[in-house]
């Protein structure tokens, strides 16, 4: 609103700030890092982390990982029932849930074949939430944490897109197509 920006250095020490989720009704956007250095670097660190940047005190209040190797944490979503759900890159393809209210991943679900897209995840207007693997477009039950598969397609993904409608976007390498889903 005022045009104000600001810059925090060094939060999340030699990885990069990579995607974040606003976790409204605790004051703090979730933000997920990358360890990749781009094209012919080495990483700096063995492990991505996540952690919560309380927006009003300017400041980190909790960090943490997954117990297994994460390069990435690839995808934020804060669902309707206020938790966050997310994907990384580095090992088993799977969805996982952080209760912000007790900071702790509480599941990790497997998920359809492909890898999980950067930004793939999204809620849709059933209260369920939608992702991406580079082969398949599923949804998740929050409540029942089931994944089921909407339609799968071996390479048809490449760039995640939004649901609008009764449509979901997406890009095959330099085409873009929907399929209806709702």
């Amino acid at each position: 609103q005022t045009g104000e920006k600001r810059a925090y250095d060094r939060i999340c020490g030699d990885g990069s700030c990579y995607t974040l989720a606003h976790l409204e009704a605790e004051g703090v956007l979730a933000v997920g890092t990358n360890v990749a250095g781009g094209t012919g670097t080495q990483p700096k660190v063995e492990q991505a982390a996540l952690f919560l940047w309380d927006y009003a005190a300017e400041e980190k209040v909790w960090e943490g990982t997954l117990d297994r190797p994460v390069s990435a944490f690839n995808a934020l979503l804060c669902g309707a029932d206020g938790r966050l759900y997310g994907t990384v890159k580095g090992g088993q393809a799977e969805i996982f849930v952080f209760d912000p209210g007790s900071r702790e991943f509480t599941n990790r679900v497997a998920l359809p074949p492909g890898n999980p897209l950067d930004l793939g995840l999204q809620n849709g207007p059933d209260g369920k939430v939608y992702g991406f693997t580079s082969s398949c477009f599923y949804r998740l039950d929050p409540d029942s944490l089931a994944v089921e598969e909407v339609f799968r397609e071996e390479g048809a993904f490449t760039v995640a897109g939004p649901i609008l409608g009764p449509e979901v976007y997406f890009a095959t390498g330099h085409r873009l197509r929907a399929a209806r889903i709702f």
